[in-house]
């Protein structure tokens, strides 16, 4: 069984963070996150000459990362103008979260919404809606859907070919977000570890075979440190019309 297997038939967490796959053992802040009111990050969305979109994208301060808070925390940003995205998203995990040994490190979660706050607000334990699944033909070939879903985000499709599902460490991941059977969100999650070295990465966004919800598709991320910002950079990019 590959590791990704493994992790998901362990079993599902039922304390109110995440109803889906873990692994026990790692001490992880379970809590709902608190109000980030001073994350500093800005959202931003990036046009070519033509007015077409290039990148949505979420600007974090370096002092933000080098200074974060010490429980679980969330900032929200309304967005308009960004095709699908209603909001980005800044998410903290002090301690990381399931499966154990796989995302247990310090990380940030950087989602960009496609569902309104109001639904967001929605997403909590035993929701009915967290049993409706997303159809096959709207998921991305080569990705696992993870059992269950977290509240306050929604159901999490991971690449198979993850670096750590596959012998190797979690640093950056894409992943695409689903709840009541619809696309929710684009995510890239990475450690503080790895965004401290400052090093630009680039990489393919998971592609869902068919779409339900007609709109912009971006089909690659980026984290990029600005080094007269003093700021990294985290987006989406290289959209496409579906």
């Amino acid at each position: 069984m590959s590791r990704i297997g493994a992790v998901i038939a362990a079993g599902c967490f039922t304390a109110g963070l995440v109803v889906g796959p873990v692994l026990a053992g790692a001490a992880m802040d379970m809590s709902a996150p608190v109000p980030w009111t001073d994350s500093g990050a800005k959202p931003f969305v990036q046009r070519d000459a033509k007015n077409a979109i290039v990148a949505i994208g979420l600007t974090i301060p370096a002092a933000t990362v080098k200074a974060t808070p010490a429980k679980r925390s969330e900032a929200p940003f309304p967005m308009t103008g960004a095709g699908l995205v209603q909001s980005a998203n800044l998410q903290w995990h002090p301690t990381g979260h399931e499966p154990d040994h796989v995302y247990t490190l310090p990380h940030f979660d950087v989602h960009f919404y496609t569902i309104t706050e109001k639904v967001r607000g929605g997403i909590v334990p035993n929701s009915p809606l967290g049993k409706v699944m997303p159809a096959k033909a709207i998921l991305p070939p080569g990705g696992i859907l993870a059992p269950g879903y977290v509240p306050g985000m929604g159901m999490h499709d991971i690449l198979a070919s993850a670096p750590e599902f596959n012998k190797g460490k979690f640093t950056v991941s894409p992943i695409i977000g689903y709840w009541n059977g619809e696309l929710a969100f684009f995510e890239v999650m990475f450690t503080k570890a790895w965004i401290l070295k400052n090093q630009d990465k680039t990489g393919a966004y998971p592609q869902p075979a068919s779409v339900h919800q007609h709109g912009l598709y971006p089909t690659r991320y980026a984290v990029h440190y600005d080094k007269a910002m003093d700021a990294y950079q985290v987006s989406v990019t290289n959209f496409r019309q579906r």
